[in-house]
């Protein structure tokens, strides 16, 4: 689990530390985010989004770099066509240029602080237009320690490896190779995880600590969703065996059959407590040869009959909560989510209802932006995380019990938030319609008289 994150000239964050400790001791397993519209809400689960596509970046390069030409010709020809979120898939790499601060000339700093076995750590790197220094500060035997220490400096690359992390001087040799050729357009973590998914698994482990993989493999499981559009491609070495490519339709394996009933259960239970129309959810499966073609149906009261309707023709809402829907099972099972806008889309009584089902029930870690207002009345405050904006555009970022406030039932989270207590909320003054209509009024007689002139 994160225990913090600091950031500097991190896109509009300039300073800000986002602390995710409940005590000095436990770390905050369920965290909402507040905020009004563009305070940096969606940066703040960007953070993360970057930590996660520096880990992945060499080895996604190289498996896109296999595809035929004759693919790339269509992606290109076809690129102004495809939406945000599909051209993500076909970025060769990770573009730091895109999380930096407009016009800011010093580097930018990110610090992520983890919890792993019970045991802390962190993780720092600072880039401009590349990486110019990183490190990792873990478990390094009995001790914790730098398991290695990267900074450039005039060209000049200084690397210090932990003995007790890389205990083979001779293939030290070759990742040293290895940082001296790619790093700075790639960290050195990405430069790891990918010995690890190309090389034997043994030989990797007689050279290097298990202590390393151990970071590398908790930053490559998590999921970071941002409403704009973030899609990943992970090795099959890392994918879950749980998980399918699409919960609402698709192909897969024979034996895999048992994944589609598993889905078909967990669906059921959740939709019909969820939805008072919804009386079954089922999968239709068609086996062909050694394939399984499936896709989602509900079975829904409509006019007092029962009738059988595809996933895809449901509602925006309910899709959401279906592409959704595995992503937050992750933190069930001991994983990191963070989701962006969570309740986009979704009636704020309904995701009340989830997030007040599933937050006691999180063994892993789940981060989410929110607007909903309705949680505010059911989170504990240590749970509830305000954004908020200073004028002169500093950000800070706090849990409600920093303020000191007790919360009663007449003196709850919600109307004070509303107050303006917390800050993190829209200041506008009146907006006059009336005014933006006699401008575009007069703008129209303008025009009327330009004509006739």
């Amino acid at each position: 689990m994160f225990t913090y994150v600091k950031a500097k000239n991190f896109k509009s964050l300039k300073d800000i530390e986002f602390n995710l400790n409940k005590t000095k001791t436990k770390t905050n397993k369920f965290i909402s985010i507040y905020g009004e519209n563009g305070s940096g809400k969606t940066n703040i689960v960007e953070l993360f989004k970057l930590l996660q596509q520096s880990v992945m970046a060499r080895t996604t390069d190289v498996a896109m770099n296999k595809m035929p030409k004759e693919f790339w010709k269509i992606q290109e020809e076809m690129s102004d066509q495809l939406p945000t979120e599909i051209r993500q898939i076909f970025q060769l790499y990770v573009d730091l240029k895109e999380y930096r601060m407009l016009d800011e000339k010093e580097a930018t700093e990110i610090e992520y602080g983890f919890k792993i076995n019970n045991k802390e750590g962190f993780y720092y790197i600072k880039f401009d237009d590349e990486i110019v220094e990183e490190k990792l500060y873990y478990m390094a035997g009995k001790q914790r320690a730098y398991l290695f220490e990267i900074h450039k400096d005039n060209n000049i690359i200084d690397k210090n490896l932990n003995n007790n992390i890389f205990m083979n001087e001779k293939y030290n040799e070759e990742l040293i190779e290895g940082i001296n050729k790619y790093w700075g357009k790639y960290s050195f973590l990405s430069l790891l995880s990918f010995e690890l998914v190309e090389k034997n698994k043994d030989y990797i482990n007689a050279n290097i600590s298990e202590k390393i993989f151990d970071v590398i493999d908790q930053f490559w499981a998590m999921t970071v969703h941002v409403d704009k559009g973030a899609l990943r491609i992970i090795p099959d070495s890392f994918a879950k065996v749980r998980k399918l490519n699409n919960i609402q339709r698709g192909i897969i394996k024979k034996e895999k059959l048992d994944e589609i009933k598993k889905y078909e259960n967990v669906l059921n239970i959740f939709f019909t407590q969820a939805y008072a129309d919804i009386k079954e959810v089922k999968y239709k499966i068609d086996e062909k040869e050694d394939r399984v073609h499936y896709e989602l149906y509900f079975n829904k009261m409509i006019g007092g009959k029962i009738k059988s309707i595809p996933s895809k023709f449901e509602s925006d809402g309910t899709k959401r909560i279906l592409n959704q829907f595995d992503t937050i099972i992750g933190s069930l099972l001991g994983e990191t989510v963070i989701l962006d806008e969570i309740d986009n889309g979704i009636h704020d009584v309904l995701m009340k209802n989830i997030i007040m089902s599933i937050k006691d029930e999180i063994t892993g870690q789940l981060i989410i932006t929110t607007h909903n207002t309705l949680l505010l009345e059911i989170l504990p405050k240590e749970y509830i995380y305000i954004l908020s904006t200073d004028y002169n555009g500093n950000k800070t970022i706090n849990s409600i019990k920093e303020y000191g406030i007790k919360i009663q039932k007449n003196n709850n989270a919600r109307d004070l938030y509303f107050k303006g207590v917390f800050g993190g909320i829209p200041t506008t003054d009146y907006i006059d319609f009336e005014e933006i209509k006699y401008a575009l009024e007069d703008n129209d007689e303008e025009t009327a008289d330009g004509e006739e002139t």
